[in-house]
């Protein structure tokens, strides 16, 4: 399929745009639900207001595409390119991410809750205020990471490094501090508190 697409009012369902090449294309307020991007050429892509549900997007070549106000649910990412990319304001909810070009990645207030992120390499990314309510980060790499203001509640993160990484002001739970590699990362007094009760150290504040 070459530059193929329904006209913008149209909800698509189970449409198949594998090996498609759309590149540089503009899509907004659109639907797409149980469709097929497998192998596709999206680079370029942009989005605004745009909601995918259920569609798979293994080996789709995202780069440097441009996400606003989209939604991603329970989609599937596999060895999905997505290097250059930015999400603002998206909610990638309940998606699944596995063995995926990420990195650089430019993001503003995105919704990772309930996304599969486990051994994925998310280095130095700045995740100022994302969320990841119950993600899978198992063995994630987020050494040197920002996760300034995010929230982390609930999360899996059993293995996940976090050496070097900004966590002022995160939302954790007590378990991240024995789970998680977290040497030489950035944490405020309260976190230091939490961190030591973790490690069944006995904190005297006055």
């Amino acid at each position: 399929m070459d530059g193929m697409l329904p006209e913008e009012s149209d909800d698509v369902v189970g449409e198949d745009y594998s090996d498609a090449r759309l590149a540089g294309q503009k899509w907004r307020q659109r639907t797409f639900t149980n469709c097929n991007f497998r192998d596709a050429d999206l680079t370029g892509l942009t989005t605004e207001s745009v909601v995918f549900t259920d569609c798979d997007f293994t080996g789709t070549d995202m780069g440097e595409s441009v996400h606003t106000g989209t939604a991603f649910r329970s989609c599937n990412f596999a060895r999905t390119s997505l290097w250059h990319s930015t999400f603002r304001n998206c909610s990638l909810l309940g998606s699944t991410f596995d063995g995926c070009r990420i990195r650089p990645l430019t993001l503003d207030e995105v919704d990772f809750s309930l996304t599969s992120l486990g051994g994925a390499d998310l280095r130095k990314i700045d995740f100022t205020s994302c969320r990841f309510r119950e993600a899978n980060l198992v063995r994630a790499d987020m050494r040197g990471a920002v996760l300034a203001s995010a929230d982390l509640s609930g999360a899996r993160t059993g293995g996940l490094k976090l050496e070097g990484a900004d966590l002022r002001g995160a939302r954790i739970d007590p378990s991240l501090w024995t789970s998680a590699s977290v040497g030489n990362a950035q944490i405020e007094l309260m976190q230091a508190v939490a961190y030591a009760s973790a490690h069944g150290l006995v904190v005297d504040m006055k």
